[in-house]
């Protein structure tokens, strides 16, 4: 008993018997073998595919001058951090910053500036970037942050700016555990 299949989206289509026996049988599975496997590789490329293009998706609505400032001051901030300068960190921190921990502890200018001394971890990347405006001089920065090798790894971020004599000043920071890392162990 022969059935035909043509189910394969390349067009081929199969004769199989009900009797898989001998050279004939074993020829006509290893045929539906790789047909299965041609398939299914070409299934995983095109879902590959997708998810990069979907991935690389630019976002609906444009970043406006005034985001992207605050968005290029927040990557200069970190930078200075991780490279271990601690002078633009400080001149770049309101004297009456605060900051809440990921423990749920404030802590102070003199704190952050401490941090930017000793640097950040290799391989410390910061991304999805999103500006709250507040008003003309102040906003929210908002941003997720992987720090390797600390715990918890991977925080979601919440800066607030402020415009202090003409320039961006740090005032407030809040660091909060992404739940799904908060016990992450390295």
């Amino acid at each position: 008993m022969a059935l035909t299949s043509s189910v394969f989206p390349c067009g081929e289509s199969l004769s199989l018997t009900t009797e898989d026996t001998g050279e004939h049988g074993e020829t006509q599975s290893k045929a539906l073998l790789e047909a299965m496997m041609r398939n299914f590789f070409l299934l995983g490329t095109v879902l590959v595919g997708v998810t990069l293009a979907l991935s690389q998706t630019p976002s609906s609505k444009p970043v406006s001058a005034f985001d992207q400032e605050l968005i290029d001051q927040q990557k200069r901030f970190l930078l200075a951090a991780q490279n271990k300068n601690p002078s633009i960190v400080d001149d770049a921190t309101a004297d009456d910053f605060q900051g809440i921990g990921t423990n749920g502890d404030f802590y102070d200018k003199s704190e952050v500036v401490e941090s930017a001394e000793k640097g950040m971890p290799a391989g410390t990347r910061a991304y999805d970037f999103h500006v709250v405006k507040l008003n003309d001089g102040s906003a929210v920065v908002v941003y997720n942050l992987i720090v390797p090798g600390e715990h918890p790894r991977y925080r979601h971020m919440a800066d607030t700016w402020a415009r202090i004599d003409g320039e961006w000043k740090l005032k407030f920071r809040q660091i909060t555990p992404n739940l799904w890392s908060a016990n992450d162990l390295d």
